[in-house]
């Protein structure tokens, strides 16, 4: 253990880039790319895309993505609600492989290169757009954070939803064409769904160490079955939004494509509902969140099928 800490840290006490990688979690990062290119995507279908508003749009919500991680890793554990063993931490302070500052500094510098991009922004797009980084920097900073900490009341599910389905998916949409737009609207459920998905699935494995603490998710208030339930309902419910908005005209038929990824979500569902081992969760949250990157993708490639066959 002394020999891998020993390695991980550069001189002074350093933390090296691997460890900044590594709390900024990654896997997790799909969850920012998949509604940038969704609502973009529908933006080009509706005649508008802007390059540099895009990539302004997309590091901007990676950079709050990122900034969210670093904060949840700090007040979890400033808070207690994180051990050395918790599967869902990173566990780099337990290891004295970085500092609780320097991870509190990851979230700082993050949020703040976000908001650099969110005042490109405001000059590509015009002021309303602070609404949009302020509602999604608020909900990312409290979601773990006193006095609401979010997530300890049950309540990261809705937020989640709003946050990293509605708002990224049709401001991605509304930075590109400035207006209301139902069709926006209906493709950020399906996002939503998935990306509340891979939160329920991050809140059925830490069930127990939830449970140890009094931390409330939706798995603690209504038992570790709900949890499993809840993620098929989420699961199967992208699918079958998806196909009611394209019966009722909000959405292109190409978008039917999202059901090649279905094979996908079945053998997740599956593996979910008749796991007996935390280890079954643990896989459970990346192939949802694999499962969350390709639906976005297919959708997003159903939209410039549909464009450039002028459906």
């Amino acid at each position: 253990m002394q020999d891998a800490q020993a390695g991980s840290t550069l001189p002074g006490g350093l933390a090296s880039w691997k460890l900044w990688v590594k709390t900024s979690r990654p896997f997790t990062l799909t969850a920012a790319i998949s509604p940038v290119f969704v609502g973009t995507a529908l933006a080009g279908y509706e005649g508008t895309f802007n390059l540099v508003t895009f990539l302004a749009t997309l590091f901007s919500c990676l950079f709050l993505q990122i900034g969210t991680n670093f904060f949840n890793e700090y007040f979890d554990h400033r808070y207690g609600l994180d051990h050395a063993g918790s599967l869902g931490a990173s566990t780099v302070i337990f290891r004295n492989e970085m500092t609780a500052g320097q991870v509190l500094a990851g979230g700082i510098i993050s949020f703040a290169i976000a908001v650099l991009l969110g005042i490109a922004l405001i000059f590509l797009v015009g002021p309303v757009i602070i609404l949009f980084g302020v509602a999604g920097m608020l909900i990312a900073y409290f979601y773990s954070a006193k006095p609401f900490k979010f997530s300890s009341r049950g309540l990261g599910d809705i937020l989640v939803y709003i946050a990293m389905g509605f708002l990224m998916t049709w401001g991605s949409f509304y930075v590109q064409i400035h207006e209301w737009s139902w069709p926006a609207f209906a493709a950020s459920v399906p996002v939503g769904f998935l990306v509340t998905a891979i939160l329920n699935m991050n809140n059925v494995r830490d069930y127990q160490d939830d449970l140890a603490v009094n931390k409330k998710t939706l798995p603690v208030r209504f038992g570790l079955k709900f949890g499993q339930r809840f993620h098929t309902v989420l699961l199967m419910g992208s699918y079958v939004a998806t196909t009611l908005f394209i019966f009722v005209g909000l959405l292109p038929f190409t978008c039917l494509l999202v059901w090649l990824s279905y094979p996908l979500a079945i053998r997740n569902a599956h593996a979910v509902l008749t796991a007996t081992d935390r280890k079954v969760y643990v896989v459970g949250i990346k192939r949802t969140s694999l499962l969350h990157l390709v639906f976005g993708l297919l959708l997003t490639l159903a939209f410039i099928i549909a464009a450039v066959l002028h459906i």
